[in-house]
């Protein structure tokens, strides 16, 4: 599987601008690859939840996978009956919505859980020839967050982000960490450049399920590109069966 993360510098509240940059950054990524967006690609990690959710960032999205013919993983801000939800949306090369997850652990410091409806689930979506599952952002200190889709069959574990220039080092850390113990290939695809409140690091990551680093960015607006051996993960659970011991 080609894998593309496309590590944003996110413009403060500008949808049709963010959206514009997302086309333009994955000119280049061939047909039949996973495209993977930041967290609240679209806004950035704003707790203003009328800007978020106002318009139809999910309809952009699903207009970027089928123009690129490609799986889109896209950091968005949906509602439902519950309210805003801070939400990863996966959308096929057809245009068609796959799968959606919610945020299951809003971010404590900023009182994200007063803004956006956290979700309660774990979910796996079988899409560009994997079982994919997302998780954004705070979720990676929340090791079970993680090790529910593994259990559930998740080959390719996704974190899309707006994570902190100030714990950068977590980061990279966590994200090993959750590649390891579930012996699955992990996407961190992180936002950079800064917002009215923080500064981001980027170094968004492809980790292969033994921990190794496949490709790493640094801190600049980017595509970072690589090629996965999804099973590879079966391999590794076989030979080395602690998943489930």
């Amino acid at each position: 599987m080609h894998v593309a993360l496309v590590q944003l510098d996110i413009a403060w509240q500008a949808k049709a601008a963010n959206l514009a940059k997302a086309r333009d950054l994955t000119a280049d990524v061939p047909a039949g690859s996973l495209i993977v967006l930041p967290e609240m690609f679209d806004v950035g990690f704003t707790m203003k939840s009328e800007v978020a959710v106002a318009g139809d960032s999910a309809a952009g999205v699903a207009e970027l996978a089928r123009v690129r013919q490609c799986t889109v993983a896209a950091g968005v801000v949906v509602r439902d009956d519950a309210g805003a939800r801070n939400a990863c949306l996966i959308f096929g090369p057809d245009g068609r919505e796959l799968g959606r997850y919610y945020k299951r652990r809003p971010f404590a410091l900023v009182h994200e859980g007063r803004h956006y409806a956290a979700g309660a689930q774990a979910v796996v979506v079988d899409a560009a020839g994997a079982k994919l599952g997302p998780t954004i952002c705070y979720d990676l200190r929340h090791p079970q967050v993680f090790r529910e889709p593994a259990l559930a069959g998740a080959e390719v574990l996704i974190n899309v982000a707006n994570w902190p220039a100030a714990r950068a080092g977590h980061w990279t850390a966590l994200l090993t960490a959750r590649a390891i113990e579930n012996q699955a290939y992990v996407l961190g695809c992180n936002r950079c450049g800064r917002d009215p409140y923080a500064e981001y690091p980027g170094r968004s990551v492809v980790i292969d399920p033994m921990g190794e680093v496949i490709a790493e960015a640094g801190a600049e607006e980017t595509v970072l590109q690589a090629d996965i051996d999804v099973p590879r993960v079966q391999q590794v659970r076989s030979e080395l069966p602690f998943l489930h011991a």
